[in-house]
């Protein structure tokens, strides 16, 4: 990676943590939404959170606001490499394990979805939210840390391999309405909630909107059952 480009990119991550405040507001809302239109468990008080790639914890902190047991662990902040470290918490620890824009970073995902399901209860959830590369491969290397690009056939036959079960795989669509994921397509642009980060703007140019495409996608997925 270019050291100039590095640089750069290392001295805008605060301005980046302050853009995404608003945004992580909005993400909340939005997993939610996406688990009870999938029938799971909502992310609600009572409830273990662990959010990983955390950046600022202003997606922690959106839990706790509601009185959820939400927990930060960051590569940046708490200087953790999560292709060679083991997460310091026990077995079976979280109800939900978030990684929003974390996994196109590592390039060896095997120990940090090991850990994922180690740490992850029986019947818990994993929330994953990355870049697809079927949509973005001509801005995905525009940030100089994405190093693993994947499409929906690549994360979910990851998941897979490292036994998660995958529940859905959905366009990554922030909006208010609960109605928003069971509306046919041309129905949801009413709805729609843009980002003003200029990450994830592409999200809603209609019409790849209209084709069922997104330029990332959010992965629901449980641990395998163990016989």
């Amino acid at each position: 990676m270019d050291n100039s480009n590095t640089k750069k990119y290392v001295e805008g991550i605060e301005t980046y943590f302050e853009d995404k405040k608003e945004d992580n507001k909005r993400l909340f809302y939005t997993y939610n939404r996406i688990l009870k239109f999938l029938n799971c468990d909502q992310i609600i008080k009572g409830k273990k959170v662990l959010d990983l790639g955390s950046g600022d914890g202003s997606f922690v902190n959106v839990c706790k606001d509601k009185n959820i047991d939400a927990t930060p662990l960051d590569a940046y902040s708490q200087k953790i490499d999560f292709e060679i470290d083991k997460l310091p918490f026990d077995n079976e620890t979280f109800d939900f394990i978030t990684l929003t824009s974390l996994i196109e970073h590592i390039n060896n995902p095997k120990l940090i979805l090991g850990e994922i399901n180690r740490i992850l209860k029986k019947d818990g959830l994993v929330i994953i939210t990355t870049p697809n590369f079927r949509y973005c491969y001509k801005i995905f290397y525009d940030d100089p840390t994405h190093v693993k690009p994947y499409t929906k056939k690549a994360i979910e036959r990851l998941l897979h391999m490292n036994e998660f079960t995958v529940i859905k795989t959905l366009p990554f669509l922030v909006n208010k309405s609960d109605l928003f994921w069971r509306l046919p397509y041309p129905f949801k642009i009413a709805s729609m909630l843009p980002f003003k980060n200029h990450q994830f703007k592409n999200n809603f140019l209609i019409p790849n909107f209209l084709k069922g495409k997104s330029t990332a996608m959010t992965i629901v997925a449980k641990k395998k059952n163990k016989i």
